[in-house]
């Protein structure tokens, strides 16, 4: 006797995002203003926070029809008062910035700190007060680094940090199914987050990294903020870690 496979409870695994409301936390540089700018494209409701205005309102000129909000991730009741104004969404990103960069024995514990501020306790406080509001089909993205997966030295701190964002990422992905959670780790990826480095020394790490790279060269903020629009969409992934870095980490 031959039996039916079961059918599937819904043959729909991708979400559109015309309409989605899509809040972009470090959305108005790098990684988050091309995510801002590709959901914006996709139509969807687009909403950027970050905390410089000037840049908020530079990136508000570069894409049509998104608002913006001044937050700082790393003070909790600037979160909290930025999602106070939004009653409710579909998708979170976040994207944080800040580096901690020289050797164990050199680098400023200040630096330390706002490595872990941004990373992991501004990733965490966006979650807290977002995580409400997200609708039953919708997911959280979080952003992390390279460094945290391939060792590098004079990274230990931030090393630390980016890998403190995949797990948090797993767990969050259990704790609040079903949402969704899943993780973007960004390899070499030019960004202003590298403008603290002269440009001779820049470009030198570029081409470095590029000929160390199994593609050929580093990333641009759009390789990134396409996997990420991927993640938002596919309704099946959740916990995942993907790692977009061109085989850096091989």
């Amino acid at each position: 006797m031959s039996t039916s496979p079961a059918s599937p409870v819904s043959s729909t695994t991708a979400a559109s995002l015309s309409g989605a409301r899509v809040v972009v936390i470090g959305g108005s540089s790098g990684i988050g203003r091309a995510v801002a700018r590709q959901a914006a494209a996709a139509g969807a409701q687009v909403v950027v926070g970050s905390r410089s205005q000037d840049k908020l309102e530079q990136t508000a000129k570069e894409i049509d029809g998104i608002t913006t909000g001044v937050v700082d991730v790393t003070d909790e009741d600037s979160v909290r008062a930025f999602f106070a104004g939004i009653d409710s969404l579909d998708h979170l990103v976040v994207c944080p910035g800040d580096m901690a960069v020289g050797s164990v024995y050199d680098v400023s514990l200040d630096d330390v700190r706002a490595a872990l501020d941004t990373k992991i306790i501004g990733q965490l406080v966006s979650v807290r007060h977002a995580g409400r509001k997200i609708s039953g089909e919708g997911s959280i993205v979080l952003i992390a680094g390279g460094a945290g997966f391939k060792p590098y030295a004079d990274m230990s701190a931030t090393a630390a940090a980016n890998a403190g964002i995949a797990g948090m990422g797993r767990s969050l992905a259990v704790e609040l199914a079903p949402l969704r959670v899943n993780v973007v780790v960004g390899g070499m990826i030019d960004t202003p987050l590298w403008s603290f480095l002269p440009d001779d020394a820049r470009a030198g790490l570029f081409e470095q990294t590029a000929q160390g790279t199994p593609v050929g060269r580093i990333g641009q903020p759009d390789d990134v903020a396409v996997t990420v629009l991927h993640l938002l969409q596919n309704t099946f992934m959740t916990g995942a870690v993907l790692h977009v870095d061109g085989g850096g980490t091989l």
